[in-house]
């Protein structure tokens, strides 16, 4: 129990801790906000590039659901088939440089696809150039996840990972936004040489972080299973079995992810129905400018409706958020003006963005920091092959001539499976605690 402050009133001593504000994180933790506006800027790079990858595709194969969902596979599939590795390597090496080369290589990659229409093969060409940035980037996800704990107390932690939130929408929202214009107005090519500038940006101030030393392990053993990181990804498997509850969180981001094929939806929708003026890359623009709103928005509204940060609230917080989700792409599917459908994307990912934001404050919690980078790129890695998962099913379908509403709806329905898993494990094995 808490000892009461001496010479404090009853109410001082009932009185909750304040939450640290936005703000008061980034003026507080400097190596935090140097983290935080780098990948800002990659980030708005990254949405100039989606925009102009489908303009690219477009240009070469026409408007293919075949095609898109492909890209959009690319865009995430290898961060699960990189993700044991890139967890070890989170964990064994310094995290800093991880992320410098990471950004360095990615800038390299999408310079190169600015050639790939001139090759005799530019689809297979673009596909393998978008492989190997998806790769590059596996490897900054972890690391600057698993460095957040060293840059920012434990009571910053639910704030910072808002922030990521919200700067990931936002630059989602600005980047869809501009990028489209950018690349209507001056075509792909003007669009990825900014991508590939912001990464350049990017590294610059991640150099700059003083990333705090952790705890040197002690001599490794030479053997093959040791220095092809075999054993240290089977070390991280193991603490997830005996932590349940560890497992349990871990369902979330692969519980969003069986609805992951809305991306896929937002841009044919974009392109066929809401393209104004008959601009396809506008109206793509536009849906993933509501999508971008609502993943911003979300976890600003949970901190002040749902403040506390015990298990038994972040049981109900999660599995109402999933619900939520549902409910509005139901909506979504039975829209028939750009603004409705705008308004329901917008509030679906109100529920989005807190599975995504609470699910990773509770990991950087409840697991120790030597295994903290396997555990977060586990977490990335099976919630990417989901989406991949359901981006390809619902490609197909969408490829073969299924009606676009009702696989919208399909899609929402299955995220009741994940809300009701979750209330179950979570009610068995409690989370939110550190680790023993």
């Amino acid at each position: 129990m808490t000892e009461p402050i001496e010479g404090a009133s009853p109410t001082q001593e009932r009185r909750p801790e304040r939450k640290p504000g936005y703000v008061e994180v980034l003026r507080e933790c400097p190596d935090y906000r140097l983290l935080f506006l780098a990948r800002a800027i990659s980030l708005l790079g990254d949405w100039f590039s989606v925009i102009a990858i489908i303009a690219m595709l477009r240009q070469v194969t026409g408007s293919s659901p075949g095609a898109i969902s492909g890209m959009l596979i690319l865009k995430l599939l290898p961060i699960f088939l990189a993700g044991p590795l890139a967890g070890v390597v989170a964990d064994r090496f310094n995290r800093k440089r991880i992320m410098v080369t990471s950004d360095l290589v990615r800038a390299a990659l999408v310079l190169l696809t600015l050639a790939a229409p001139l090759t005799p093969r530019p689809i297979a060409v673009t596909y393998v150039l978008i492989t190997l940035q998806v790769v590059a980037s596996a490897f900054f996800e972890p690391a600057r996840t698993a460095a957040l704990p060293q840059l920012v107390p434990s009571r910053y932690l639910a704030a910072a990972n808002a922030l990521g939130a919200v700067v990931w929408s936002v630059m989602f929202a600005v980047g869809s936004a501009i990028g489209g214009v950018v690349t209507d107005a001056f075509g792909w090519q003007v669009a990825l040489t900014i991508d590939a500038a912001t990464y350049v940006v990017s590294a610059a101030l991640v150099v700059r972080i003083a990333l705090p030393r952790r705890k040197v392990r002690g001599t490794i053993a030479a053997d093959w299973m040791t220095l092809t990181g075999v054993r240290d990804f089977r070390e991280g498997v193991r603490f997830i079995a005996r932590r349940l509850d560890v497992a349990s969180v871990l369902s979330l981001k692969v519980g969003w992810g069986l609805a992951g094929a809305v991306t896929l939806f937002l841009t044919l929708f974009g392109e066929r129905v809401y393209a104004p003026w008959g601009r396809p890359d506008l109206g793509v623009g536009l849906l993933y400018l509501s999508r971008a709103v609502g993943t911003a928005l979300g976890p600003v509204v949970a901190r002040r409706i749902a403040p506390e940060e015990s298990p038994r609230a972040m049981r109900l917080l999660l599995a109402v958020s999933l619900v939520w989700g549902c409910i509005w792409y139901l909506g979504f599917s039975v829209s028939h003006h750009w603004a409705a459908a705008a308004l329901t994307v917008v509030l679906a990912h109100f529920g989005g963005s807190v599975v995504w934001v609470y699910s990773s404050v509770l990991l950087q919690r409840m697991v120790p920091d030597q295994l903290l980078g396997r555990v977060m790129s586990t977490d990335l890695g099976l919630a990417t092959l989901t989406i991949s998962a359901s981006l390809w099913f619902y490609g197909r379908l969408a490829e073969a001539g299924a009606d676009l509403g009702a696989l919208v709806r399909m899609t929402a329905l299955s995220l009741l499976v994940p809300a009701a898993v979750w209330w179950w494990a979570a009610g068995r094995w409690p989370v939110g605690l550190p680790a023993e």
